[in-house]
């Protein structure tokens, strides 16, 4: 895999990791749809940015 689309995916593994760890933050006993939401929150602008700059 070349060096530009190897760094192309750092931000995106940097925010997933981000994502899963707010995600496994949240109390289990006081789940919060808006929180998950807000968890995943990173990982979906990551996801844009990476498919909105390969274009």
């Amino acid at each position: 895999m070349p060096a530009a689309r190897l760094s192309s995916l750092v931000p995106l593994v940097a925010a997933a990791a981000l994502s899963f760890g707010a995600a496994a933050a949240i109390p289990q006993e006081g789940l919060h749809p808006l929180a998950l939401m807000a968890a995943l929150l990173p990982l979906q602008l990551a996801a844009l940015l990476y498919v909105f700059r390969r274009s």
